[in-house]
């Protein structure tokens, strides 16, 4: 243990600088997440490991469901569609956890939080205009590297990544008195993601923001009671999902308001029938893309299941059956619990109840759940909610405000 203290500093170093790459990552190669995370947390390790026992012993609720999941999908492979893809991708997803699980055991141990916070606000504003230029210029920087054309949807991750790290980053810099500092950036970031034209991004970030303010006023029992719909949400959400597609309001409000947004409910209608098929012990991890049928064309000539179903706990009941949905389950009420316990200033914790719910919404409407990309962003964000906590505490009155 010894060994490692000296080492210290380069650790914080290296998590530094990894947090300040974080969302220009996001902007102009989202996959290079994967490996930055990966980094991140070996210098968290290296971080966490003097800490002792304390350190691990905050995450240990946490990682027995991650280990129950990854162990789950690993045994999955047995029946999957493609068992070596299963098997890939319960592997992946351990280093993810185990890299996730060093970030959030470090968080508590960061020495210097201040200069973590000026490289996210210095990461978030560079992030900012490279999303901007990208928009603007067709995808000008990243152009001469690519090896496909772009679209203004690639930038749709980075906007993600802007809704969920905003409200906790501008409620740390009023409390630490940069109200000005706060505004601003909170304007400019809220006129880029107006700008870009990742619906389900702004949809989950307004909502995120909406659900600020009750939480701010009654954050203990809303999120009890955020944890038990987030239950009830999962357990029952091949009854709830898969029928919308034949609700004719539904139907024809999809219909009018983007064509991605019927082919979400017809996609989730072919994901019910086949959760009926085997709603045990589901098809195996990661064979949504491999489902029988999936990739047939529906009447307007999409695919019945392009990779993944877009929706976190079909996705879940789908490949992992009843044992996934449980633990999905439980993990959503543990972090709805977490907020609800965290001795937080309100303001923060508000702020970190509205990336909660903007992360949650997303999960319900894109993605793939084991994209390394998506899940390697929720741990460093968890990681940096974490951090930022610390530094949104009251500031005593004779101190002067300031990003450190």
């Amino acid at each position: 243990m010894q060994a490692v203290l000296p080492a210290r500093p380069v650790f914080e170093l290296g998590l530094d600088i990894c947090v300040f790459l974080f969302l220009p990552v996001l902007v102009l190669a989202s996959r290079g997440v994967a490996p930055l995370v990966a980094v991140a947390g070996v210098c968290a390790f290296g971080i966490a490991v003097p800490g002792g026992r304390a350190a691990w012993r905050r995450v240990r609720g946490l990682a027995l469901l991650l280990f129950a999941l990854v162990l789950w999908g690993l045994a999955s492979s047995l029946w999957a569609v493609e068992p070596r893809r299963s098997l890939l991708i319960a592997l992946r997803l351990a280093g993810m956890c185990a890299a996730g699980l060093a970030l959030i055991a470090a968080a508590r141990e960061i020495t210097a939080p201040g200069l973590m916070l000026r490289c996210l606000f210095a990461g978030f504003v560079v992030a900012l205009g490279l999303a901007v230029v990208q928009f603007y210029t067709g995808g000008a920087l990243t152009a001469p590297f690519a090896g496909r054309a772009f679209f203004d949807t690639t930038l749709n991750h980075a906007e993600d990544g802007f809704g969920l790290l905003l409200a906790p980053l501008c409620a740390t810099l009023i409390a630490r008195r940069q109200r000005i500092l706060a505004g601003l950036l909170a304007v400019v970031t809220v006129a880029a993601i107006c700008l870009l034209v990742g619906d389900a991004a702004r949809i989950a970030f307004v909502l995120g923001v909406v659900a600020a303010v009750p939480l701010y006023l009654w954050r203990a029992p809303l999120a009890r009671l955020a944890a038990g719909a987030s239950v009830v949400l999962i357990v029952t959400a091949p009854l709830i999902f898969p029928p919308l597609a034949g609700v004719a309001p539904v139907r024809h409000e999809a219909e009018d308001f983007k064509f991605s947004a019927w082919h979400r409910l017809e996609i989730w209608s072919f994901v019910g029938r086949h959760i009926a098929e085997k709603p045990v012990l589901g098809w195996g991890l990661d064979s949504s893309r491999a489902i029988p049928g999936g990739a047939d064309l529906t009447p307007e000539g999409r695919a019945w299941l392009p990779l993944h179903p877009h929706n976190a706990p079909l996705q879940l009941w789908l490949e992992l059956g009843v044992p996934g949905a449980a633990l999905l389950a439980l993990l959503a009420a543990r972090l709805w619990l977490a907020l609800g316990a965290a001795q937080w200033p309100r303001l923060y914790a508000a702020a970190a109840g509205a990336s909660l719910v903007t992360g949650f919404v997303v999960a319900l409407g894109s993605y793939g759940v084991w994209q390394e990309w998506w899940v390697s962003s929720e741990f460093l964000t968890l990681f940096l909610v974490l951090v930022l906590a610390g530094l949104a505490q009251p500031m005593p009155e004779t101190r002067t405000g300031s990003i450190s």
